[in-house]
């Protein structure tokens, strides 16, 4: 575990945004996971990076952007699943490895790599003991890993690549929906034709969906590509978001609170991309969910002790 000084969980200020004792912990339970799979992956020569709020966090405060919560990584997709592999083998048993490939149950299209499989709620001595371990931190929490994928050099193939994905990646996280509307099958019947494949129809579909959009994010080589994206991006967001392959022709190390990261040498273009021209300008926003992550941990905690329910 890392050596964690008793400075670091005392609330604190920054840029007029007080954060309490209980985020700070929280904070030092994810930079143990990210320490972990750091570790993990330069034991295997896998290059990861930082990403996202946690690579702008490091260049404008070199550490965490004070309202977030979160940190996430990314890799290239050549060495994703490989990454997934040696970290459910070799971190500590009581953490996890969440994605598709690694959890039956998992539907995500990006791993999360958490601290442990359960919340403490104050019934079992077990979890008090990684409670105790993980700085007093009841929660479950950890990092996101994002897959980098190749898009298409060429205008048109990258367009075509793009709606071939979004079809499926919408079927996917819309599973649910579709079939409460019985619009499933007909909407699989037209990927399937479109595709020339057969999807089988199982229990285990949704996942059958998500690793099929996996497969579409794989079908561009490196020699075909300048640019990489987590494709998802290019679903959700209505700005380009291929970033340059050259942005991670270099890695740099920075300071990340209390540990040395790994981010891109490109890290201007990738931020420019996510945050705009203005990036460096502080503005506090709503993140991808809500604020503090571990709200719904808290009602679970307690629920437990005002109702007895698990």
């Amino acid at each position: 575990m890392l050596n964690i000084p008793e400075s670091f969980f005392q609330t604190e200020e920054r840029l007029s945004f007080m954060i309490p004792e209980k985020m700070k912990r929280a904070w030092a339970v994810q930079l143990t996971v990210l320490w972990h799979v750091l570790d993990v992956a330069q034991k295997h020569g896998i290059q990861i990076w930082l990403d996202y709020g946690s690579l702008l966090g490091a260049i404008r405060h070199g550490g965490y952007i004070p309202w977030d919560d979160d940190i996430d990584v990314c890799v290239f997709r050549a060495d994703y699943v490989r990454l997934l592999e040696v970290l459910k083998a070799e971190l500590p048993e009581y953490m996890m490895v969440y994605s598709f490939y690694t959890w039956e149950d998992y539907d995500q299209p990006k791993a999360f790599v958490v601290n442990r499989r359960n919340v403490d709620i104050g019934n079992d001595p077990k979890e008090a003991q990684l409670t105790e371990m993980y700085y007093g931190c009841p929660y479950g929490t950890g990092i996101d890993v994002y897959p980098l994928d190749y898009a298409p050099r060429k205008q048109n193939e990258w367009e075509i690549t793009r709606e071939v994905y979004i079809a499926v990646y919408d079927l996917a996280i819309r599973f649910d929906k579709y079939v409460r509307k019985g619009e499933l099958e007909g909407y699989l019947k037209q990927i399937e034709d479109l595709l020339g494949i057969t999807v089988k129809r199982d229990e285990h579909l949704k996942y059958t969906l998500w690793k099929l959009s996996d497969r579409i994010t794989m079908m561009t080589p490196k020699e075909e590509a300048d640019y990489v994206l987590w494709y998802p991006d290019g679903v959700i967001r209505s700005t380009e978001m291929r970033r340059p392959l050259m942005a991670y022709a270099e890695t740099l190390l920075v300071d990340f609170e209390f540990l040395k990261v790994p981010i891109p040498v490109g890290y201007t273009d990738i931020l420019r991309l996510c945050y705009g021209k203005d990036f460096m300008t502080p503005i506090r926003q709503q993140g991808a969910h809500g604020y503090p992550f571990y709200a719904e941990q808290d009602e679970k905690i307690e629920e437990y002790y005002t109702k007895g329910v698990l």
